[in-house]
């Protein structure tokens, strides 16, 4: 199978999936009455929770600036803020190929090896990971209560089912992949002098050696105190945003900054499902979530279309004009290649 065909095939199962997960989440509800609730929204505060949410993403160029720097280079924020928005870009065409072309556009701009960015991109995602923690820590200890019945009723409770149904097959199936691994680890360990000495063995861990390096960045910040600002500032604003858009519809206008909170928890891990820019997984999960406060589904899911919607126009929009500006300031330069 060749890597046209299968990336075609990748890409047509993760639309498929998003439309999918559209399909369930919109199933049922009257299409038209969304798209009535949708035109008379406060666009004023759509507005508002655009700009936040714009700011949000410089503030992530920054602050992945700040990891940058400690190896060595120094590109221009303008130049990351480019590369962040056209990673986001990416991410609507193929999910994580976003983690690969915001590097590659910064290695292309600023000559910062790929590798190294691989690193610190990752090392981004585990802050980020445990930030989504600590605000889902926090988010238990407020509202323990909606939270427990939330998970219990659309996680757990279907997953709960499925083990007691299939306890023999995933019996089964834990213990062939356990084998797979173990058999895995014996022949790396028979061939790996083989493997090291080939040349697609030194590249991979010539790649490791720039990934590791750019992991280490963290332990070399100037300023400690400065990242976990612009982190915690980062995640504020990603919290204003999804409050401020609540003003925008006339059903959710009442609710609360700690509603505002769980809904940033429950849409962060519905934008980390493996479709293009959280597609139909964002919908449905914040449209679930909302019905604990009282929102009728309908307009839960007029309220994470409307907030889903606005942050994709605006990525497409400024992510597109970065890429121009990106293409038309390249071609200044002789030898230009692509991106990736």
């Amino acid at each position: 199978m060749s890597k046209r065909i299968k990336s075609v095939l990748q890409y047509s199962l993760f639309i498929g999936l998003g439309v999918a997960m559209l399909y369930f989440a919109f199933r049922g509800q009257n299409i038209g009455e969304i798209a009535s609730k949708l035109k008379s929204a406060n666009f004023y505060w759509v507005a508002v929770a655009a700009v936040i949410t714009m700011v949000s993403h410089l503030v992530r160029a920054v602050r992945w600036n700040m990891l940058i720097e400690p190896l060595g280079y120094r590109p221009k924020n303008i130049n990351t803020f480019s590369a962040v928005l056209i990673g986001y870009v990416a991410n609507f065409a193929f999910p994580r190929l976003g983690e690969v072309a915001r590097c590659g556009t910064l290695t292309k701009t600023d000559n910062v090896p790929m590798d190294k960015l691989i690193g610190t991109v990752i090392l981004e995602r585990v802050v980020d990971l445990l930030s989504l923690v600590v605000i889902l820590v926090l988010t238990v200890l407020f509202q323990f209560n909606r939270i427990s019945s939330f998970v219990y009723d659309n996680l757990l409770k279907g997953i709960l089912q499925k083990i007691t149904a299939n306890t023999l097959n995933l019996v089964v199936f834990a213990v062939i992949v356990i084998g797979l691994i173990v058999f895995g680890i014996k022949l790396f360990n028979k061939y790996k002098h083989t493997i090291y000495e080939s040349a697609i063995g030194k590249k991979v861990m010539s790649l490791l050696e720039g990934i590791i390096h750019g992991l280490t960045s963290i332990s070399k910040l100037s300023s400690v105190g400065g990242f976990l600002f612009y982190t915690v500032l980062l995640w504020t604003l990603y919290l204003l945003s999804t409050y401020f858009m609540f003003f925008a519809l006339s059903s959710t206008s009442n609710l609360t900054l700690l509603t505002a909170l769980f809904v940033l928890t429950v849409g962060s891990l519905g934008m980390a499902a493996p479709v293009q820019g959280g597609l139909g997984a964002f919908h449905w999960i914040v449209s679930k979530g909302l019905i604990l406060y009282g929102i009728a589904e309908l307009d839960g899911l007029a309220y994470a279309t409307i907030s889903h919607g606005t942050q994709t126009l605006m990525v497409i929009i400024f992510g597109g004009i970065c890429f121009l500006w990106m293409v038309l300031n390249q071609s200044k330069k002789p030898k230009m290649s692509a991106i990736l």
